[in-house]
């Protein structure tokens, strides 16, 4: 009996379930908001949502400060348009259903004041009119460099330069570097400080260096030079009269032409060009030189190699391949062309 009877009650239950479907009984589920309060900042939109439901009237209690941008059945879009407070009313078959709505300010954004340049150290080349024909420019090099000041809305009081390098360089009152000229090949660099003062007193500061495209151009020619002419085996005498007589093979005179550099380049110049052209081409290789100064050593440098001193004269006025001297010098001789050129013996060590 008892199993009988529950097998009744499964028959039962299969037939209810037959005629009333799970959906017909879903959808006898009361409509209800998707959210009944919300918080918006001006200028967003949002949906809200009638569930269970099929087509809603909307309406807004204050269009100033919340709008209702789009319908669709039982969804609308609304939109914050200012601070305030505002009632989402939705009527779906003579009922209303209503979502209190909260509209802030845009919340501001917290500017950090933390004022930066924007670099803190440049290099800067330098090319002159006189050795513009000779050298090419490097595209990765720059000639001159804006500062600019961010992270901050106070502005540049002044825009300064300091430093011992200081007169190689100008700046703008808009923070504008350039350079004036470039440094001597035996400086090879100079660098200066860059100051930023902004009107509350801070103070940014960054490093700019100048080079002299003519300088990386010379040691460039040296390297050429060397590579070809001097090998690990010589002597500094032997290098220092391959450095005399490349001069001589491939550079002509030219009367008061004394640039050494453009020599050098250009290939004409006359014997105070050439001394310290000289003078030049041996340091490069270590070996210890010193053009005369006294004009009346004409294209005469004075070196010293493997304990010895010598006179080298340059620079002769003959055509090309010119001829040179060399001869070794001491006692009282020595004594005189140091005098005579102001030159010191530590100069030579």
């Amino acid at each position: 009996m008892k199993k009988r009877g529950y097998c009744l009650f499964i028959c039962m239950v299969l037939l209810v379930t037959m005629l009333f479907p799970l959906e017909n009984v879903q959808s006898k589920a009361k409509p209800k908001l998707s959210v009944k309060t919300k918080t918006m900042y001006v200028g967003k939109t949002a949906v809200i949502t009638l569930k269970r439901a099929g087509k809603v009237k909307w309406k807004t209690s204050k269009k100033s400060v919340v709008a209702i941008t789009k319908k669709k059945k039982n969804k609308v879009t609304i939109k914050a348009k200012k601070a305030g407070r505002a009632t989402i009313t939705a009527t779906y078959k003579k009922k209303t259903y209503k979502c209190r709505v909260t509209v802030k300010k845009k919340p501001k954004k917290t500017v950090q004041d933390n004022p930066v340049l924007n670099a803190t150290d440049v290099s800067l080349y330098y090319l002159g009119d006189t050795y513009k024909d000779y050298i090419q420019y490097d595209p990765n090099h720059i000639r001159e460099f804006r500062f600019r000041v961010s992270g901050t809305k106070k502005e540049v009081r002044t825009w300064e330069l300091e430093g011992e390098g200081k007169d190689f360089f100008q700046i703008t009152d808009y923070g504008l570097v350039t350079m004036q000229w470039g440094p001597a090949y035996e400086d090879w660099s100079q660098t200066a400080t860059v100051k930023a003062t902004l009107e509350d007193g801070r103070v940014l500061v960054a490093k700019v260096t100048c080079y002299a495209e003519s300088n990386i151009y010379t040691n460039k020619l040296f390297e050429e030079f060397e590579s070809k002419y001097i090998t690990s085996g010589m002597t500094d005498r032997e290098k220092a009269e391959k450095a005399a007589w490349y001069i001589g093979y491939t550079t002509g005179y030219q009367e008061v032409q004394n640039d050494w550099m453009l020599l050098l380049f250009a290939k004409k110049g006359d014997c105070l060009a050439s001394r310290y052209l000289l003078q030049c081409m041996c340091q490069h290789m270590g070996v210890k030189a010193q053009g005369c100064s006294n004009i009346n050593y004409h294209g005469q440098t004075l070196i010293k190699a493997e304990g010895k001193f010598y006179l080298i004269t340059t620079g002769f006025d003959e055509p090309k391949p010119r001829s040179y001297t060399i001869t070794e010098v001491s006692g009282t001789d020595l004594e005189k062309i140091m005098t005579d050129n102001h030159l010191k013996t530590w100069m030579f060590e």
